[in-house]
């Protein structure tokens, strides 16, 4: 039975739920999946840290029930590695997660951008939303880029008439995006790129050319696997 350490050397849980809060207005177990699934993607929770139920829920001041629940669904994606009775850690990424979520959301926004070439996108939004991307480019903020990034492909989905589409690709991708943020700190010239790619997805959509924007947006998925070899990531499981 493996045995998880209560430390790991320069890892501070305090200091990485820092700012972390859930609404008691709302249903708590959500939130505390959202918070800690954003951290895990963002590195704030590092691949081996060691993950204890009392004290995230000291730190968010609530119950450790719903942490408990959030594990169990972050196990479920390949974020957090759980033992009974031993404890919890957040997982390493995992090279065939990432072969398939890539898979699944290159279909996915495959589709979704074919529709948005017969439907009538919002020029305004994503004009706006491509200037908040140039602006992290140009501050060569990654992090700030992950987050206009995300905000325009969940507008495609929403303009395309099916955000649920973007909804469903959260519980694959989240491997894809921990490399992807790890890769962009490390190079900033892959987010440049990325947000080249944008603008070809949308020149394509101007176009009203389905099959050349599902042609981008597969370019641009799959831009990630060519990355893959800076960080190591091989096949688990």
């Amino acid at each position: 039975m493996p045995r998880v350490k209560r430390t790991l050397p320069g890892f501070d849980l305090a200091a990485a739920l820092s700012g972390a809060q859930v609404d008691r207005a709302l249903p708590i177990g959500p939130q505390v999946y959202d918070v800690l699934r954003r951290l895990i993607v963002l590195s704030r929770l590092p691949s081996g840290a060691p993950l204890h139920e009392a004290d995230i829920a000291a730190a968010l001041g609530i119950s450790r029930t719903p942490v408990r629940a959030a594990f169990q669904q972050l196990a479920l994606e390949g974020l957090v590695n759980t033992w009974p009775q031993v404890g919890s850690v957040v997982a390493a990424v995992d090279r065939a997660k990432i072969e398939e979520g890539l898979i699944i959301r290159r279909a996915l926004e495959g589709e979704v951008v074919r529709l948005l070439c017969a439907g009538a996108p919002d020029w305004a939004r994503l004009d706006a939303l491509m200037a908040a991307q140039a602006a992290a480019v140009g501050a060569n903020d990654a992090d700030a880029f992950f987050a206009a990034d995300e905000a325009f492909h969940a507008a495609l989905a929403d303009m395309a008439g099916v955000p649920q589409a973007w909804r469903l690709l959260q519980a694959v991708k989240a491997h894809i995006d921990r490399v992807r943020l790890l890769v962009t700190r490390r190079q900033p010239d892959r987010f440049h790129a990325a947000f080249a790619e944008h603008q070809a997805v949308l020149d394509a959509v101007r176009r009203r050319d389905p099959e050349e924007a599902a042609a981008r947006m597969a370019h641009h998925v799959e831009a990630v696997r060519g990355s893959l070899h800076l960080l190591g990531v091989v096949a688990t499981g």
